[in-house]
C-alpha cells in the first residue's frame, strides 16, 4: 500500500493583496489566495474498488465528466458532455460499477457540456447541462429527467439568452429545483412548472434545509464586492428573508441546518494596499429572518490569504469548508468549524505541484470522516496532473488518499461507505474501498451510572486507539416495558464521561459504542439506574425581550416561567453571555458590544437539584454614520489652520480628521479624531506660508462614514 504526504498550518495574517481568478462553476469566478505548510504527515492509499469510463478521449467518447450523484440502492449516475462531439451522456452504474445504462441527449443548437446531476428518492436521475455556441458562449440551459432504469421522461430548454445559471437541488419528494438568469424555477416529478420566482440572487450557490421547507440562495455578481443570500418557501416560492451585505469578493457556497444559513466565500478585511486581506470567510445567518449571526475568517498562520470554495454539514452538526490558498500556487486548505464559529481543526495540503492544486468538492461520511477531492498532486508520470480525493478524520489527520488517473471535480460516499469521485474525459468515474481500509475500534467497557447532582453520569474505559467518536444511547423504563434504545450524544474521540440530566424519577439502562471510518464497536456493557426521589429536577423557562436590537441593547430577562413539578424552585441565576451575571426572577442587562451572545438561566429548587436553558441574543452594529457636510478651512495664523464642518448624523462617536500637504496634494493621512459631536478643530503646528488640505469622516463601531468634501487653506506669512 502506497503513503503519500499531506501538510498541516496553523493560521496568521499575511499583508499582500495578491489574488488570481479561478474558474469554478460554470458563471462562478472566486479569487485565488495564499497558504503554507507547516508539518507533514503520512497517509495510506485506499485500493481500487472499480472505475469506469476514461477510455476514449475523442469524439466517440462521453465527453469531460462533470458531477456525479448516489442513490440509496448505491447506484452512481455521472453527467458528461459533449459526448459524440457534442451531446449530453447520463451514464448509470451498480454499485459494483457494472453499466446499468448510458442516456444521451442533443442540445436545441451548439454543443453540450455536463453540469449536475441528482438522484431522486425512487431511483429516477435528473440532469443538467448547459450549451456553447463555436465561439464558447453559453446559449442554453437544459434541465433532464430520466426514470431508474434510464427511459427518458421528459425535458425543458432554457428560452432567450442565458447570462448564468444555478445549481440543480432534488428534494425528498423528488421535485427539482434549478435557476438561470437569477430566476428559479421547480419542477414536480412529472415535469410540471410548479412556481418560478426571480431571486435578485447571483446564480452561485444553493442548498435545501433539512426539512424541506426552504431552498437558500446565495451568490456575488461578477466584479462585485457583496454577498447576496436569499431563503425562499419551496411550497410556494414565496421570499422569506434576503441579505446583502459587503462581506468579500465572492459568496460561493451555502449549507443550512435547522436552525441557520451558512455561507462560505472569500471575505475581506480593510482597505487599500497593503492594508487590504482576502480569507476563507463563513457567514452564519438566522434561518427564520436572516439577521447574521457571526462571521470568522480564517487563513494559514505563515501563509497569506485564502478562499472557501465548498461547505457541507458533518453528521454531528458541525460545518466543513474546503477552498485554496496562494503560496506561489494554489494549495488546498480545509478547515472544520462549530456552528458557532470556533475551529476544531484546519489541514493544507500541498501535492508540490508547480501549478495550481484545486479542490472541488467536500462531503463528509457517516462517521465523520471529511471527503475532499480535485485536482492535485503530485504528478502522474509524464507531467499529467491526477486527481486526488483524501480523508481526514474528526480532528483533522489525514487518513488516506486515493489517486485518479485525470482530474476530479466531484464526491460521493457509496451506502457502503466507500468513495467514489468524477472528473475526466469519457466520463471518468473512479470508487475506492474506503470502508474496509479501516477496522472497526474496540468496544468500550466497565459503564457504571451513578446520581450526582443535577445529572445521572456515567463513566467507561476508553480501550480504542482509533476512534472517531462515541455514541450514548439510553432506554427508560416508564411502566409499561422498556422503550428502545435512543441515542442521547455524539461525543468525541477519548471521552470517558457523559453527565445525563435529562432524567426523571424511573429506571434506566444505558449503553456506550465507539465508531470510526471502519464502522461501530460493538456495545459496552449495560450500566443500570433507577431513580427513586420523588423530586426531579425542576423546569427552566426564560423570555428575553427583545432577542435582538442595536448596540447599545437592553435586554429583560424573565424567568417567571420556570417550575418544579415536585418542589420549589429557590434560586433564578442569569450567565448573560458577555461574562457578567445576575440574579433573581427578573433582570435586565445592556449589551454594549456588537456581537451573539448566549444568556443562560439556571433555576435551582429546593432538593438542590437544578436546569438550565438557554436563548441567544443577537447585538447588531448600529448602522455607518453618513459623511460630514459643508467642510471649510480657515488660515488662523502663520501656523494654524480652523477647520468647521456640519454632522450629518448622531449615532457617530468620532469624527476623524485627514489632511495633506501642498497645492493639488492627494496622499492624506489622519492626524486627529475627535468627539462625534464636535464640528470644529483647529490644527497648530503648521508651517507658514503653506497650503494644506483637508477632509473629514465619521465614525462608529460599525465603521467609518465616506469622507467629506476636500477643504484648502494656506497659512500666512
Amino acid at each position: 500500500m502506497r503513503t503519500a504526504m499531506a501538510s498541516f498550518v496553523r493560521i496568521s495574517c499575511w499583508p499582500s493583496g495578491m489574488w488570481r481568478r479561478a474558474a469554478t462553476d460554470f458563471g462562478v469566478a472566486v479569487c485565488a489566495l495564499v497558504l503554507s505548510v507547516l508539518t507533514a504527515a503520512a497517509a495510506t492509499t485506499p485500493p481500487v474498488l472499480w472505475t469506469a469510463g476514461g477510455v476514449d478521449a475523442g469524439n466517440g467518447g462521453a465527453g469531460q465528466a462533470s458531477r456525479m450523484a448516489v442513490d440509496t440502492a448505491g447506484n452512481s449516475t455521472v453527467v458528461s458532455g459533449p459526448a459524440g462531439g457534442r451531446l449530453l451522456a447520463v451514464t448509470s452504474y451498480t454499485a459494483d460499477g457494472v453499466l446499468r445504462w448510458r442516456a444521451t441527449a442533443a442540445p436545441v443548437s451548439g454543443t453540450f457540456v455536463g453540469d449536475w446531476v441528482a438522484a431522486a428518492p425512487n431511483g429516477d436521475v435528473v440532469a443538467l447541462g448547459h450549451s456553447l455556441d463555436s465561439r464558447g458562449r453559453v446559449i442554453g440551459v437544459s434541465l433532464l429527467r430520466y426514470a431508474s432504469d434510464g427511459s427518458f421522461q421528459w425535458r425543458v430548454d432554457s428560452t432567450g439568452s442565458v447570462l448564468s445559471m444555478q445549481r440543480l437541488l432534488v428534494d425528498t419528494a423528488g421535485n427539482a429545483y434549478f435557476g438561470y438568469n437569477s430566476t428559479l424555477y421547480k419542477y414536480s416529478p412529472s415535469g410540471t412548472l410548479l412556481w418560478s420566482t426571480y431571486t435578485s440572487v447571483p446564480d452561485v450557490g444553493a442548498t435545501l434545509s433539512p426539512d424541506g421547507a426552504d431552498i437558500v440562495l446565495t451568490g456575488t455578481p461578477r466584479g462585485g464586492a457583496v454577498w447576496t443570500t436569499a431563503a425562499f418557501s419551496t411550497a410556494t416560492g414565496a421570499r422569506r428573508w434576503l441579505v446583502t451585505a459587503a462581506e468579500g469578493t465572492a459568496a460561493v457556497d451555502v449549507v443550512a441546518d435547522s436552525a441557520s444559513v451558512y455561507v462560505t466565500g472569500q471575505g475581506v478585511t480593510g482597505a487599500g494596499t497593503p492594508a487590504m486581506a482576502y480569507y476563507m470567510t463563513v457567514v452564519a445567518y438566522d434561518r427564520a429572518t436572516g439577521a447574521r449571526l457571526w462571521r470568522v475568517d480564517k487563513k494559514p498562520a505563515d501563509g497569506g490569504s485564502s478562499a472557501g470554495l465548498r461547505i457541507a454539514l458533518a453528521p454531528d452538526g458541525s460545518l466543513i469548508v474546503t477552498g485554496q490558498a496562494l503560496r506561489g500556487f494554489l494549495d488546498w486548505y480545509t478547515v472544520a468549524f462549530e456552528t458557532s464559529g470556533l475551529v476544531r481543526w484546519e489541514a493544507v495540503r500541498d501535492g508540490g505541484l508547480n501549478t495550481d492544486e484545486i479542490p472541488a468538492a467536500v462531503l463528509t461520511l457517516r462517521d465523520g470522516t471529511t471527503v475532499v477531492t480535485g485536482r492535485g498532486g503530485p504528478n502522474l508520470p509524464g507531467g499529467y496532473i491526477p486527481g486526488v480525493t483524501v480523508g481526514y478524520d474528526t480532528s483533522g489527520t489525514l487518513l488516506w488518499e486515493a489517486f485518479s488517473a485525470q482530474a476530479t471535480v466531484w464526491t460521493a460516499a457509496l451506502p457502503s461507505g466507500d468513495v467514489c469521485a468524477s472528473g475526466g474525459y469519457d466520463a471518468l468515474l473512479t470508487c475506492w474501498q474506503i470502508a474496509a481500509t479501516v477496522a472497526p475500534p474496540a468496544a468500550p467497557s466497565g459503564l457504571t451510572a451513578n446520581l450526582r447532582t443535577g445529572a445521572i453520569v456515567l463513566d467507561w474505559l476508553d480501550n480504542a486507539t482509533d476512534e472517531s467518536a462515541y455514541a450514548v444511547e439510553r432506554s427508560e423504563y416508564a411502566g409499561t416495558g422498556w422503550a428502545p434504545y435512543v441515542t442521547l450524544a455524539t461525543l468525541p474521540a477519548n471521552t470517558v464521561t457523559y453527565a445525563d440530566a435529562s432524567y426523571m424519577a424511573r429506571s434506566y439502562n444505558y449503553r456506550v459504542r465507539a465508531t470510526n471510518a471502519g464502522g461501530d464497536s460493538a456495545y459496552s456493557n449495560i450500566a443500570n439506574i433507577t431513580i427513586v426521589s420523588a423530586n426531579d429536577p425542576p423546569t427552566a423557562v426564560m423570555t428575553a425581550t427583545p432577542l435582538s436590537g442595536t448596540a447599545p441593547l437592553t435586554v429583560t430577562f424573565d424567568g417567571s416561567g420556570s417550575f418544579d413539578a415536585f418542589g420549589v424552585v429557590t434560586s433564578w441565576t442569569w450567565a448573560f453571555g458577555d461574562g457578567t451575571f445576575g440574579n433573581g426572577v427578573t433582570t435586565t442587562h445592556v449589551y454594549s458590544t456588537p456581537g451573539t451572545y448566549t444568556a443562560t438561566l439556571r433555576v435551582t429548587d429546593n432538593g438542590n437539584l437544578s436546569n438550565s436553558t438557554s436563548t441567544s441574543i443577537v447585538v447588531n452594529a448600529p448602522a455607518l454614520p453618513s459623511a460630514p457636510t459643508g467642510l471649510t478651512a480657515t488660515a488662523l495664523s502663520r501656523t494654524s489652520i480652523r477647520l468647521n464642518w456640519t454632522n450629518s448624523t448622531t449615532n457617530q462617536t468620532e469624527v476623524r480628521i485627514e489632511r495633506c500637504t501642498g497645492s493639488g496634494c492627494t496622499t492624506f493621512v489622519q492626524v486627529a479624531a475627535v468627539a462625534g459631536t464636535a464640528t470644529t478643530y483647529t490644527d497648530s503646528g503648521r508651517a507658514s506660508r503653506t497650503t494644506y488640505t483637508y477632509r473629514v469622516r465619521a465614525h462608529n463601531v460599525a465603521g467609518d462614514s465616506t469622507y467629506s468634501n476636500t477643504a484648502s487653506a494656506r497659512t500666512t506669512r
